[in-house]
């Protein structure tokens, strides 16, 4: 856990990545992370995101959150000519069983490019971090610096919840 603070710490700093946080009306929290990936939170207004994730290019929609909203947000997604995934992560179980999946999906070039969102964020940063180390090939603290960067912070009463979740799923894999 220490060292997933130091990284945290570590993004004033380390500031070189090319994400960017991004004003859509609609999205809390969107990040344009490169040119294949974005991250975020929740989609609050479809209406108003929808159209401009389509005008943004994005092939595939990626909900880690699920809930009661999941079946009207894929209806909006999939009227709009995109694909849409739902791999919901439930923050108090912290089951890991969705996160083959959701890196099948995060590799998968025909999904490109992907927003993956989440409540604030944290989970589809942390899809994002877990992506970069097991299929990428990066190592741990490059990868926590650019889930930082893209949203993954300490900043809530949630965020140690993943970055405990991400090195539980490194250490059940040998990372």
């Amino acid at each position: 856990m220490i060292a997933f603070v130091l990284i945290s710490s570590a993004i004033a700093t380390a500031s070189a990545q090319a994400i960017q946080k991004v004003a859509i009306a609609g999205i809390n929290n969107f990040w344009r992370v490169d040119d294949t990936i974005s991250t975020g939170g929740t989609i609050t207004s479809r209406e108003m995101a929808i159209p401009v994730l389509k005008l943004r290019g994005i092939r595939t929609v990626i909900n880690l959150a699920g809930g009661a909203d999941a079946d009207a947000e894929r209806t909006a997604v999939e009227a709009a000519g995109m694909k849409y995934l739902l791999y919901p992560i439930d923050p108090m179980a912290l089951d890991r069983a969705p996160v083959d999946d959701i890196l099948k999906a995060l590799n998968d070039r025909a999904n490109f490019p992907i927003f993956i969102h989440s409540g604030a964020g944290h989970r589809a940063a942390a899809a994002l971090m877990i992506k970069r180390v097991m299929v990428d090939g990066w190592d741990v603290e490059k990868a926590g610096i650019e889930a930082a960067s893209a949203g993954m912070v300490l900043s809530n009463d949630m965020a140690p919840v993943w970055w405990k979740f991400v090195r539980d799923y490194f250490n059940a894999h040998g990372k």
